[in-house]
């Protein structure tokens, strides 16, 4: 037993393989931020989709749930340091002309780095507050439009040959009476001065564009550049990841990383193509970028892993890597560590609703009439149900929240882990609730933020629902994992959807 355990685990360290890392930030191809909860007395979902560049503008999209608002403000700060304390003065959101409980709002999100968007609203039931974190992250080098360089382009060579005219106009007619002939030398004057204007205007152009050459540098300077993931299985059976930061802003370290409800890293990890294996893991961390975990049972197959861990500074960064795993049979699942399968051997069925769990019971999804529609916020809600098809009674919390979402898109081009409050990771949301001022400049607390620690959670009994607050980024056919805990055993439920 001992020999073939070994012969298993050397097989599989010789098939893992690691593959190119994707783009990613705090989501994979998912970069908008949602969020459901309390800004005091009144119930909101907020829609942030952040600058793809930046300098560059977030637009905010918000909708009051409960209550009847009269003004919202909104203003952008750093998440920690000074930064978070002295606020800025607050741009009003723009009410809608269609919906007097949805406003709109655009903020100039000026450095990189992690923000929150604090949201003041006044309204029948007083004022109330909460900040939202985002990150912002330049993700690309805008391109100019073709049809702003085909207005642009004409309009240069005017200033250009115009330029040039008027030098020589002004050595050459401009120097003689009106009507009278222009002498031959002050003629040849005229002709000089246009040549050297051409020189002129061609060294200027010349240096411009290497001055413009050496800002797009450093700018590409400040674009993303996701953390490298390498993962290694030794002989006993354990898992080793290893990030690399390729090199990217000065603030980025490895050694700061704080735990997201209870772990420094969450790792999924999908089998693809048929995406009909999960596995939600939680490695320690044994050094500064350093990680190691054992595999539970494993059906074989190509995976990808997705690794979520945050910063002290509240930057949630996720990285990327996929691996090729034979057949595990020893079972070493632990604390918080689940597994799921999808049903019918992985196939996509959108239009299911219901999913069967682990235990006998069931989940459903009280899903939005009509098709689904990309870039839209929705609060996706579930409902669990035990054997006798009665509501759950033994919901607990699963590292201190009721549930945990998963979306992929089919292509796995998108990747998000959301919460009930939404897609920011918990130790942000938690650096959000410190230095909240009203706009008299007196400390206003917050809307409570969920406890970090499950240990605090294990004898608490939760509705026998959960709802995630998410937009799918793109059309496409995505599959989405619902995690709750019945008593000690974590459930999921598997759904799939189109988004038109």
């Amino acid at each position: 037993m001992t020999s073939h355990r070994t012969s298993a685990l050397a097989a599989l360290s010789l098939l893992l393989a690691v593959l190119a890392v994707v783009r990613l930030s705090a989501h994979v191809g998912s970069p908008d931020v949602f969020f459901e909860g309390k800004a005091g007395p009144y119930r909101l979902l907020v829609a942030i989709s952040t600058p793809a560049v930046v300098p560059g503008v977030a637009q905010i999209d918000l909708r009051v749930l409960e209550g009847t608002p009269r003004e919202i403000r909104v203003v952008p700060l750093r998440l920690t340091g000074p930064g978070a304390v002295f606020a800025p003065v607050s741009d009003r959101a723009v009410r809608s002309d269609v919906d007097p409980q949805s406003f709109k709002a655009g903020l100039w999100m000026m450095e990189a780095g992690a923000w929150q968007v604090r949201i003041t609203i006044d309204g029948d039931a007083g004022s109330g507050q909460v900040s939202v974190p985002i990150e912002a992250l330049a993700s690309r080098t805008l391109k100019m439009d073709r049809s702003v360089a085909l207005v642009l382009l004409p309009l240069g060579l005017f200033l250009v040959f115009g330029f040039i005219a008027i030098v020589g106009a002004s050595v050459g007619q401009a120097q003689v009476a009106p009507g009278a002939t222009i002498p031959p030398a002050r003629r040849r004057r005229a002709w000089i001065a246009r040549g050297v204007a051409s020189v002129l205007i061609v060294l200027v152009l010349v240096l411009s564009n290497r001055w413009w050459a050496a800002e797009a540098s450093n700018y590409d300077h400040n674009i993303y550049k996701p953390l490298q993931l390498q993962p290694r299985l030794d002989d006993n059976g354990s898992l080793h990841l290893a990030l690399h930061d390729p090199g990217w802003l000065t603030f980025r370290v490895l050694d700061d990383l704080v735990p997201d409800h209870g772990h420094p890293m969450h790792l999924f990890a999908i089998r693809t193509p048929a995406l009909d294996k999960l596995l939600h893991l939680h490695p320690t961390e044994q050094e500064p970028g350093s990680f190691t975990g054992r595999l539970p049972t494993t059906a074989p197959g190509q995976y990808r892993l997705f690794a979520d861990i945050v910063h002290a500074n509240g930057l949630p960064e996720t990285a990327v890597s996929d691996v090729t795993l034979p057949a595990l049979l020893v079972d070493a699942r632990a604390g918080d560590d689940s597994d799921a399968t999808a049903p019918a051997a992985g196939a996509f069925d959108v239009d299911r609703v219901t999913s069967t769990l682990a235990d006998g019971g069931r989940m459903t999804w009280e899903r939005e009439r009509g098709a689904l529609k990309a870039r839209q916020p929705y609060v996706l809600k579930f409902n669990v149900y035990g054997q006798d098809g009665a509501p759950a009674t033994d919901l607990a919390p699963y590292m201190g929240m009721p549930g945990h979402a998963i979306v992929f898109r089919r292509d796995l081009s998108v990747f998000a882990h959301v919460h009930p409050f939404g897609t920011a990771p918990m130790a942000a949301l938690a650096m959000t609730a410190a230095a909240s001022t009203d706009p008299a400049g007196q400390p206003m607390p917050q809307q409570p933020m969920p406890q970090m620690s499950h240990m605090q959670h294990t004898a608490e009994v939760l509705p026998p629902s959960v709802s995630f607050p998410y937009g799918f980024p793109r059309d496409g056919d995505y599959r989405v994992f619902v995690q709750v805990k019945r008593g000690t055993a974590v459930q999921t439920g598997v759904f799939d959807v189109h988004v038109d």
